[in-house]
């Protein structure tokens, strides 16, 4: 990342409200944690360790979950991760699962044109989608 590249992401930072700022540093702190977590914990674990445990959103958490929803992509726009829409979803359900809101993660799967196979994971709350399922995926698993 270039020194320029690095002032434009600051001073966009510095634009933010403190709210936003928190959810910011939160979605950031919890995709390199969750990125951790991946790294070193076997898969089948997984479903047990981001295990839902909210109840289901109201129309009050709307904005909330718009907040989370930028907050996440902001934090996954700048890690270089590989599989950013799982590690995105699952540092989704951290926060959601903080303020006590239900959700649901999705692993799913599409084969292209060509035979290739692409996978991709993705959150929502009520209907309302943290983390975009972006494409006509067959869902696998979900929990």
């Amino acid at each position: 990342m270039g020194l320029k590249s690095l002032r434009v992401k600051t001073g966009s930072f510095n634009r933010l409200g403190l709210m936003e700022r928190r959810l910011f540093r939160e979605a950031l702190l919890l995709h390199l944690r969750v990125w951790l977590i991946l790294r070193f914990i076997p898969f089948r674990k997984i479903p047990e360790l981001f295990a839902d445990s909210g109840v289901s959103a109201n129309e009050n958490d709307i904005g909330l979950l718009e907040q989370i929803r930028k907050a996440v992509r902001r934090a996954s726009g700048i890690l270089p991760f590989k599989n950013k829409c799982l590690v995105s979803s699952l540092a989704a359900r951290c926060m959601l699962r903080r303020r006590g809101i239900e959700s649901t993660v999705y692993l799913g799967v599409n084969i292209e044109d060509m035979g290739e196979i692409l996978a991709h994971a993705w959150i929502n709350s009520d209907q309302f989608e943290v983390v975009e399922r972006s494409g006509n995926y067959n869902i696998l698993y979900s929990f």
